[in-house]
């Protein structure tokens, strides 16, 4: 697509989020119950039914679309669905080890772990660690999975759908870049009303999240391009709205909720910078350079 083109979807997918979200708060306040549910997965949809809408009525916009499954896919799949997990035990691991919280769920001894609530898969009580690594595992797959109907919505448009084209006419660094700064700030009445950081929703919306994003659109990108296929990434982003979130939300603070933000940008952005390396050693595919521009 032309730069005119992109714009333009960004506009409109800015404009359809905005207003539900904005709606929604209209309507009940906050984000902060079950009943802002179908707002939320109306707006995580938002972005893929305009895109629908772009593939159908301008053809330019149907090259290097990134939609169907992929057999590279289904090993990276592990590493999208394990990255968020590992994230999220190992902020409760640096918390404990440091004294600043205390795991809600979890009690650990050298000879294992005693989960003592949660929704975890393969049953809750004394685990050896073998067996609690494996709940760990099939309870990340199964709600990274289950998160999907929400995560597709989102990552169908920015990764199967938009990332090729702002690659192809900015580069792969200020492309993904500049599509991690759109992805949070489309968020952003959400954020400012304090979904994401109640505390500090100022910082959180014009700080903490849009470096957050800018480390995950690197991230999600390397998987996106690695597959050839959005799915991986869709499968990344159910999985941190699910078990990574969860376990980080059930830790026992006892020092300001800041730390835990400021430590989560941290891992975000070594993640980040891992991909943005890896992604600069990728040879590019000839099916990739043709939709840079002339």
């Amino acid at each position: 697509m032309s730069l005119r083109a992109i714009i333009v979807y960004c506009l409109l997918a800015l404009a359809a989020s905005w207003g539900i979200q904005y709606g929604g708060l209209a309507v009940l306040g906050a984000f902060d119950g079950p009943e802002a549910a179908p707002w939320l997965l109306s707006s995580m949809w938002s972005p893929t039914i305009v895109a629908l809408g772009f593939l159908v009525f301008h053809r330019p916009a149907r090259r290097g679309l990134l939609w169907k499954p992929t057999l590279p896919g289904l090993p990276l799949a592990l590493v999208a669905i394990g990255v968020p997990t590992l994230t999220g035990f190992g902020l409760v691991a640096v918390f404990e080890a440091l004294g600043w919280g205390d795991a809600g769920w979890f009690d650990f001894a050298a000879s294992g772990v005693t989960i003592t609530r949660g929704p975890w898969k393969l049953g809750g009580g004394s685990q050896n660690w073998l067996l609690f690594v494996a709940n760990v595992a099939a309870t990340g797959v199964w709600f990274a999975l289950l998160n999907l109907d929400a995560a597709v919505g989102e990552e169908f448009a920015w990764r199967g759908f938009l990332q090729g084209h702002v690659i192809g006419r900015l580069g792969q660094t200020a492309g993904l870049t500049c599509l991690g700064l759109f992805w949070s700030f489309w968020h952003l009445p959400a954020l400012l009303s304090g979904y994401n950081y109640p505390e500090h929703p100022v910082l959180g919306a014009l700080v903490l999240f849009p470096a957050t994003l800018v480390a995950m659109a690197f991230f999600y990108g390397w998987l996106t391009l690695r597959a050839r296929s959005f799915w991986p990434a869709a499968l990344a982003h159910g999985a941190a709205n699910s078990i990574q979130i969860g376990v980080i939300s059930n830790l026992k603070l006892t020092v300001p909720s800041l730390y835990l933000d400021l430590a989560g940008l941290v891992v975000s952005m070594l993640v980040g910078l891992v991909a943005w390396w890896a992604l600069s050693r990728r040879q590019v595919p000839a099916e990739e350079r043709q939709t840079a521009p002339a």
